[in-house]
């Protein structure tokens, strides 16, 4: 079964409102084994609601549409969808009898206006809504589906667990394994080139490249009518792969490089303090991101100026004059003052340029030094991130991450294929 989501509203159009609602049905379908293979956005617009419609229904099995079920003018998914396919609006009293239940329930007085989420296309089934008014609405069009969601993201979460995802299961008729393997430390065309046609050779299967200042995720997909042939081939695909670029791979899935780092951390029962210059404390919020970050994360020291660096972590004056604050001397200090002021196991020191100014040409914007000091040993090393003053920040940060985790696992800091 193949899936068009059309998500509604002038704020996700306008880019003022992230669509985590697409997001996390495809997520969700995919793991129901069903294929999303459009999506598409609209404004709250009748017409150019029933155009997206018709048009979904022209090449998918079954459509998804979500938002503009609410009681506000703007809200016109019902009425667009009732004109396109020719039904009707009518009052259903199930469900106004629930929008006035939870009115009283509430204890509010509810305006008249939010009675219209009871006007559904005629014919349609519904499915309560279990933390909001709208109900989900189910139209069997033709044999083809066509499913409304509200906006609000619970009360789409909501719906979906219940009654969408279990819905679609038992008619998806395809198998579909997927798996994503989590890179860092090389560029997306090195990757591409080593892999080449590999890919080509997995029945079913579709490798994605999805590139981000985090590495590059990849993303294998294996759809087939049977089952065992496709779980087979997603064996064989994440053999090949991993036999490939294994060596910079840091994770599987979702987890992230922080969960990595603070898993080998709990697994030494080793602490670790922070001491930040350039990166103004982003290591540190993204270890503290971690829930029960503090069984390994003592503290953390943001490093700005020279004297900073001096009077908390016990960086030479002698070497900031001769080296200056960003400098392979400066960052092993700065590792080292962090590990000895917090008496802990590991010390990480990141000191750099972010910009857009402040650079030179010996040290151009972007430039960043990264050093880990632990009883294992040191390890100090001066990296080039290019772009923005944000990517810069965000570079350095993962990049200082996956350091301490190849630290922490005894593999050479530096990203290699070998």
């Amino acid at each position: 079964m193949r899936i068009e989501i059309v998500t509604i509203g002038n704020e996700v159009l306008s880019g003022r409102t992230f669509d985590t609602n697409f997001v996390y049905l495809a997520r969700a379908l995919e793991e129901a084994s069903v294929v999303v293979a459009w999506h598409s956005t609209v404004g709250d617009h009748a017409e150019t609601i029933g155009d997206a419609l018709k048009l979904a229904l022209s090449r998918a099995d079954a459509v998804i549409m979500t938002g503009g079920l609410g009681p506000t003018p703007d809200d016109l998914t019902r009425k667009a969808v009732a004109t396109a396919l020719s039904r009707p609006l009518q009052l259903d009293e199930g469900t106004l009898q629930h929008i006035r239940d939870r009115g009283k329930k509430s204890a509010r007085r509810l305006p008249a206006s939010v009675e219209t989420m009871a006007l559904v296309p005629r014919g349609s089934e519904l499915w309560q809504n279990p933390v909001g008014a709208a109900p989900g609405i189910l139209i069997d069009y033709r044999k083809k589906p066509v499913i409304l969601l509200p906006g609000p993201p619970p009360e789409l979460e909501a719906l979906a667990k219940e009654y969408l995802v279990p819905w679609l299961r038992e008619r998806a008729g395809t198998a579909v394994e997927t798996f994503t393997l989590r890179t860092f430390g090389m560029f997306e065309s090195q990757i591409h080139e080593r892999l080449g046609t590999l890919a080509d050779h997995w029945p079913g299967a579709s490798l994605a490249y999805l590139p981000s200042w985090f590495g590059v995720d990849l993303r294998v997909t294996v759809t087939g009518n049977n089952a065992a042939l496709v779980h087979e081939s997603a064996e064989r695909a994440y053999d090949e792969l991993a036999k490939k670029v294994g060596a910079v791979v840091y994770a599987l899935g979702t987890t992230s490089m922080e969960e990595v780092v603070g898993d080998a951390l709990v697994e030494r029962r080793w602490k670790i303090a922070a001491a930040e210059s350039c990166t103004g404390g982003l290591v540190s919020k993204r270890l503290t991101d971690v829930p029960g970050s503090s069984r390994y994360l003592d503290r953390a020291f943001v490093t700005y100026s020279n004297e900073a660096k001096e009077q908390l972590l016990g960086v030479s004056a002698a070497d900031l004059a001769a080296h200056g604050a960003v400098s392979e001397q400066v960052a092993t200090q700065m590792a080292q003052g962090a590990r000895k002021q917090a008496k802990v196991d590991v010390g990480v020191g990141i000191t750099g340029i972010a910009g857009p100014d402040g650079g030179s040409e010996a040290k151009p914007v972007g430039t960043v030094f990264i050093a880990v000091s632990s009883p294992v040993g040191e390890a100090v090393r001066h990296h080039r991130f290019m772009g923005s003053r944000t990517i810069v920040r965000e570079r350095a940060a993962q990049t200082a991450l996956d350091m301490l985790r190849r630290h922490l696992a005894g593999l050479p800091v530096d990203p290699a294929w070998e």
